[in-house]
């Protein structure tokens, strides 16, 4: 065990070093382009974004013959790519350390464009975003009939305007149509599904430390337990309505995280990218698994049939998401500002909106393939738009089952949720996945899982919602003081973590003797 504990510190710290490195060269990454200019351009706008190849050239192709038509002037999209939403925070965060070391205003990037809104608030929160032009010169498309300031409880922009949702995402389960049937199961239509032991191995996940949506993911299903808590609770004597929704936090927390470990159990593998999800259900290599909107109607679009059907499906699970933006941002210091501002009230346009959502070949629809994606503008959503959407069915605006979130609850803490699922089910995987084997192995005479040996492997005391309030203090720390002092944090953060691994590990594998014992003693 004291081997297997030093090797496992070593480990963290050679992954502290490397994330180190990868900061230290971000500004090679940044000034990697993935495409050249023809040289005719009158300017050049860069914009950092994780989104697909086939969105960049989209919205890159239509802003360029905007602003054209605009201002007869010729402007190239420079789109800079250093990978998904966790590697681009990594990047700015280097940047603009060094930019302001330099005494410089900016990081030679104007805009920012996807990635989820928990990394604008961050952005905002640090004053690397300026105030939007877009609500000053087009308050005609914000109020009551316009985009709101909050939809289904998630926010469309910030408190102070410095960044806007430009579409709508929601968070679900994609599946193999073959493979539920394979399987014998239903079509899952809750997250509660898919802690069914017969997914056992068969689950595609994400590392919600490496994945903004898949933390989003697991967040919503937190969100909902915490909701029907709240919803089916009632006073106990004495007791107050605060004190009614305290006690429904804790317990909806608890239980979300005791279905975020059975889920995890189930899966085959956490990815570092959420996009290979869909992909390997689709492949047939998992039957199931968590994943944004977008990334599964993607996939269902490219392995549509002439009938229409399709072996991979997404489904938003009932009252399990709420409905979330991706946002636009301009950079503090970009180069150019005007040309920035501009980006920004294009994406809000009516023509761009329906680029989201529309056929291709359809009037105003993409060029290439269907995007899959869903507007923020409600008033895009008219009878004659929604003839050519490629998911008309499924207008925000119209539904009355979703999620409302509550960013006070989880909001906070959506950092240290991630580590803590990191720990619980990532780092610990191996010994979650054997003593969970031993559980549906080794049932009980009622062909029930043994209740002495599962309430041992489901015990997340370790991360109850105080506990997590605490951990999230541990992790803010780690930014504050000096360099040597935040460094010092950094490595007591990953030894706490460590410890919490080690825990984990020795009650899985107490879970597992006790479903083999109580096995052979009957």
């Amino acid at each position: 065990m004291k081997e297997f504990i030093i090797n496992n510190l070593k480990k963290k710290e050679v992954q502290l070093i490397l994330a180190l490195i990868f900061v230290a060269v971000a500004p090679l990454l940044l000034q990697r382009s993935e495409s050249v200019a023809s040289g005719d351009e009158d300017m050049r706008l860069v914009v950092m974004t994780p989104h697909n190849a086939t969105i960049r050239a989209e919205f890159g192709e239509a802003f360029s013959k905007y602003w054209q038509d605009k201002t007869s002037k010729k402007v190239f999209v420079d789109w800079r790519t250093p990978g998904g939403t966790s590697e681009i925070r990594m990047v700015l965060e280097g940047d603009f350390k060094r930019s302001e070391e330099r005494g410089e205003e900016g990081i030679r990037v104007d805009v920012m464009f996807g990635g989820g809104d928990y990394l604008f608030k961050k952005l905002a929160a640090k004053e690397r975003l300026v105030k939007l032009d877009v609500f000053e010169t087009r308050k005609e498309w914000f109020g009551d009939n316009g985009i709101q300031k909050r939809f289904s409880g998630e926010r469309c922009y910030g408190d102070n305007q410095r960044w806007i949702g430009v579409c709508m995402s929601e968070f679900g389960i994609c599946y193999n149509t073959d493979g539920i049937k394979r399987i014998g199961v239903k079509t899952p239509t809750s997250w509660d599904d898919l802690a069914d032991p017969k997914y056992f191995g068969k689950l595609a996940l994400a590392d919600p430390t490496k994945s903004g949506s898949a933390a989003r993911a697991f967040e919503m299903l937190i969100q909902q337990k915490i909701a029907i808590e709240i919803a089916v609770s009632n006073r106990q004597p004495g007791e107050t309505a605060q004190d009614l929704r305290n006690r429904c936090i804790r317990e909806g927390w608890k239980k979300g995280m005791q279905l975020i470990q059975k889920i995890s159990a189930n899966a085959r593998y956490f990815t570092d990218s959420a996009t290979k999800i869909p992909h390997d259900v689709a492949q047939g290599d998992a039957v199931a698994g968590m994943c944004i909107d977008f990334y599964g109607r993607t996939y269902n679009e490219k392995l549509k049939k002439g009938d229409g059907t399709s072996r991979l499906v997404w489904i938003s699970p009932k009252g399990g998401t709420s409905t979330g933006v991706d946002p636009v941002a301009v950079f503090r210091g970009a180069l150019q500002p005007e040309v920035a501002q501009g980006f920004v009230e294009f994406l809000l346009t009516k023509e761009a909106q329906l680029l989201w959502n529309k056929k291709p070949g359809t009037k105003n629809g993409p060029k290439y393939s269907a995007l899959r994606r869903l507007p923020i503008r409600p008033d895009v959503y008219t009878s004659e738009n929604l003839k050519d959407f490629t998911d008309a069915d499924q207008n925000p605006y119209e539904r009355t089952d979703g999620l409302i979130y509550d960013e006070s609850i989880t909001g906070d803490l959506f950092e240290a949720m991630r580590e803590e699922i990191r720990v619980m089910c990532i780092d610990t995987h191996d010994e979650l996945t054997n003593a969970w084997q031993a559980l549906i192995e080794n049932l009980d005479a009622n062909g029930r899982m043994k209740p002495d040996a599962l309430k041992r492997f489901n015990d997340v005391a370790l991360f109850s919602y105080k506990k997590t309030e605490e951990l999230r203090s541990l992790l803010d720390n780690r930014r504050k003081g000096s360099n040597v002092e935040r460094q010092k944090r950094t490595l007591f953060a990953a030894d706490r973590f460590n410890d919490l691994a080690a825990i984990f590990r020795r009650q899985y594998s107490d879970a597992l003797k006790r479903a083999e014992k109580d096995l052979e003693n009957e």
